[in-house]
């Protein structure tokens, strides 16, 4: 073996890293907010109504409404507010070399997915959300679960135009060739 070759492993700056933190992303779609609270009423009418028969048919647990149907409209709000705040944080960013998606109220979670790494790009569209044209970008990376991206609230058309974007320049990743041909 040839002693020619060295090896070094340098320290790296981290003042020269590039900082995520001052991406401005972008936010989903204002009528994604009616989606959710949409799904948020259909869940409490079905918890109100169980709850209810519950109150009405046992009555081992009737004693008990004097708490629980306060605590019902408590986690009610409580719900709402956790929701409206984790939509105004929500925020995603595609780049040049990778795609950044920032969500959570409580813990706070940014996911930086590089362009190589992504496999499948999924697009969908829900009941809600084709009646308000809105769509949901999956992105699947070779890093398993934990680095896959779920893009809630893009108007379908930019959905659509940022699919193809992804893979236009994944094609470019694998065949790099293909562009100085075209």
């Amino acid at each position: 073996m040839s002693s020619d070759i060295s090896f070094t492993n340098e320290t790296v700056n981290l003042e020269h890293l590039p900082k995520y933190e001052e991406v401005l992303l972008k936010q989903p779609h204002s009528s994604y907010w009616k989606i959710i609270c949409i799904n948020l009423v259909i869940f409490f009418v079905l918890l109100g109504i169980g709850t209810g028969s519950l109150l009405l048919f046992v009555t081992e647990i009737r004693p008990n409404a004097v708490w629980i149907v306060p605590l019902y409209f408590i986690l009610t709000a409580v719900f709402f507010l956790l929701f409206r705040l984790s939509f105004k944080k929500r925020g995603y960013a595609i780049r040049t070399h990778d795609v950044i998606y920032k969500s959570g109220v409580i813990a706070e979670s940014t996911t930086i997915v590089p362009l190589n790494r992504i496999q499948h790009i999924e697009l969908n569209e829900g009941l809600f959300s084709r009646m308000y044209k809105l769509g949901s970008l999956q992105l699947f990376t070779a890093g398993g679960q934990t680095g896959h991206i779920h893009i809630s609230g893009i108007a379908i058309e930019e959905a659509k135009n940022i699919r193809d974007l992804l893979l236009k320049k994944l094609e470019l990743l694998e065949n790099p060739t293909t562009e100085t041909e075209a």
